[in-house]
């Protein structure tokens, strides 16, 4: 806390402003939109990292919040004042930090892939920029961004390492989403008894179940689509890209905002709303890519 105290004496104007930018590059909506045009524009293979990377980080650091239940600085110490603005996607608990392992799954799996050591140097700074808002911005202390750091980088190493030295053939494919499907209940069922039990409100736990939705219906389309659809990313004009990136946008969004505004935030809602979010990512647009758009080369 000695350490947020210090950054709060010495916050200005721009700096929270440019710290509130920064911490922007760790939202949700900004990972969800980066995989979606790597995904449906760039190259699957990377976008399937990236998510294989956010969704084993998320499962560890969830577990990891809902278990432990510390609480944000602001509350731990009421003499601590946060930036009101950056309170707002603060949810759930504090330990570990949702944004940091945002920024690491997405980034650090860039960091791996990118041909040229200096891009791949600019995206852990990127990290560190997102880490080092979470302190500035007073929601989170160095303690909650190191180890989500840690976790969520050792999982990125990882999955990257299984990826270039796995041939995935369909059996294995469908092994590895099976697995996966399987530990997205396992948490599922671990959230229903810690809400139940009353040991976490559901505010507090809601993050997950909206990863176990995204998980589940991840593992799905894995399956189905590198199995049976197997679309093309490339286009043979750019305005064709323009067009896959809004409609594939618009239907999360629609997916997102329609979803929430009907049935407001739930256990069963939220999971639900995340499923089929990426069911229309990873599936639907695939569908729509490989029917309507001219794609003469794969990845």
């Amino acid at each position: 806390m000695e350490f947020l105290k210090y950054l709060e004496s010495i916050r200005t104007p721009f700096g929270e402003t440019f710290f509130y930018i920064m911490t922007f590059f760790g939202e949700e909506v900004v990972l969800l939109g980066v995989m979606g045009i790597i995904y449906w524009c760039v190259n699957k293979k990377t976008a399937y990292r990236m998510t294989f990377a956010y969704l084993l980080s998320a499962l560890f650091i969830n577990t990891l919040k809902v278990s432990l239940k510390i609480e944000r600085p602001w509350v731990r110490d009421p003499e601590f004042t946060a930036v009101e603005r950056a309170k707002v996607t603060a949810t759930g608990y504090s330990f570990p930090s949702g944004h940091t392992q945002n920024a690491t799954s997405l980034y650090g799996t860039l960091a791996c892939v990118a041909k040229k050591v200096w891009v791949s140097i600019l995206f852990v700074i990127l990290i560190g920029m997102v880490m080092l808002s979470r302190m500035y911005l007073g929601v989170h202390t160095p303690a909650d961004v190191v180890v989500s750091f840690m976790i969520s980088e050792i999982i990125v190493i990882i999955t990257n390492l299984i990826a270039d030295k796995t041939e995935f053939t369909a059996k294995k494919r469908l092994i590895s989403a099976c697995l996966v499907v399987a530990a997205g209940i396992a948490y599922l069922a671990f959230t229903i008894i810690v809400i139940n039990s009353g040991y976490v409100p559901y505010d507090k736990a809601a993050d997950g179940c909206k990863g176990v939705g995204a998980g589940i219906a991840f593992a799905i389309c894995w399956y189905v689509e590198s199995t049976y659809i197997n679309f093309d990313t490339k286009c043979r004009y750019f305005w064709q890209q323009i067009i896959k990136i809004l409609l594939g946008a618009g239907g999360v969004l629609a997916i997102r905002s329609g979803i929430k505004a009907a049935f407001g935030t739930s256990f069963a809602a939220d999971t639900i709303r995340y499923f089929l979010m990426i069911i229309w990512a990873m599936m639907v647009m695939p569908l729509l890519i490989k029917k309507f758009f001219n794609t003469d080369k794969g990845d």
